[in-house]
């Protein structure tokens, strides 16, 4: 008997181990040509030619010179096509805090804003051993003072801007979106609305998923625990861990939400990060449109052939609408 329970847990084990390699080699093959890279390398092409490209470092001599982990904060801009004063868009890329993942979840976002009639920013936070606490939310906190300071040569409306992030620039996007540790805390302006994929929201709560799979727990309690290393290193508390959670900062000001993630999501479940997130989203009435699309996997970014095509397009009419008053539930 105990022979045979072995065997079933062995069985069990590289049967599980097996799916998880080819979920992930799946999530590779699809992120690959759903996100855009040349859609957006196309654009800065374009934007190079015409003399437009800006690549800028976000802090000056001086202050790399007295923190060096401030040098690899770069910004691009986007500026769009027409002469007109427009709305603007902040995308922030993710990578587990990892590292930034501009070319797939940055500069083609920020290329089909400019189709649309929209300035963005693409900001390269601080992450890996340059990342320090919260140091990405200063990243953020000094590119909103940047574009509000330069509106007039960017020429550009900052007011009511958009910030888009993915896994965690989804992160940062939702914290950013809170009182205590986002824009409030810094002294910029509140965000007229958070547009996140697949966020990586609910960090340091893997367990709250029922992982039937053991290797996607392992994988879960690995990225949580790389995340907070490179964000706190070794001075962690619990504290600092929860305030990476989004949804235990959510209040009556909280800006409006569009999300989305998919069911083929290994990395950052649906159930233990978007859904957490949207019940305590909906408990404060804050406007939130939520979608989840089927056999999707992480790190799609634009989605190109996959049921989230077009999401950017929705986002946008759910930011234009909820600060014309067209609030969505």
């Amino acid at each position: 008997m105990k022979h045979m329970i072995l065997q079933v847990i062995v069985i069990y084990l590289c049967l599980s181990f097996a799916l998880t390699i080819f979920m992930i080699l799946k999530m590779y093959w699809i992120g690959h040509k759903a996100n855009g890279k040349k859609y957006g390398k196309d654009r800065i092409d374009l934007l190079k030619r015409q003399g437009r490209w800006r690549q800028m470092p976000l802090y000056n001599m001086e202050e790399i010179a007295e923190d060096k982990s401030l040098g690899s904060v770069r910004l691009s801009i986007f500026p769009n096509d027409s002469d007109n004063r427009t709305k603007c868009a902040i995308v922030l890329p993710g990578g587990g805090y990892a590292h930034t993942i501009e070319d797939g979840e940055g500069y083609p976002i920020a290329a089909h804003l400019n189709e649309l009639g929209y300035t963005a920013f693409v900001l390269e936070y601080r992450t890996g051993l340059d990342c320090s606490d919260h140091a990405p939310m200063k990243d953020l906190a000094r590119t909103v003072q940047h574009i509000f300071d330069h509106q007039e040569e960017l020429n550009i409306d900052p007011e009511n801007y958009a910030l888009i992030g993915f896994s965690a620039g989804g992160n940062l996007a939702g914290i950013y979106g809170t009182e205590i540790y986002g824009y409030k805390k810094y002294g910029t302006a509140k965000p007229g609305a958070l547009i996140m994929g697949y966020p990586w929201s609910n960090i340091n709560h893997w367990m709250q998923h029922p992982y039937w799979n053991i290797w996607e727990g392992l994988l879960g309690i690995w990225l949580s625990e790389r995340g907070n290393f490179f964000m706190f290193r070794f001075h962690q508390s619990h504290e600092k861990r929860e305030s990476l959670c989004v949804q235990n900062f959510i209040d009556d000001n909280y800006p409006p939400v569009y999300m989305f993630s998919g069911d083929d999501d290994i990395l950052v479940k649906s159930g233990a990060h978007t859904d957490v997130l949207a019940r305590a989203l909906k408990k404060k009435n804050i406007p939130l449109m939520y979608q989840r699309f089927f056999h999707v996997p992480h790190g799609v970014g634009l989605g190109i052939g996959t049921n989230a095509e077009g999401w950017l397009d929705e986002a946008v009419t759910f930011w234009e609408n909820v600060n014309q008053g067209k609030e969505s539930k």
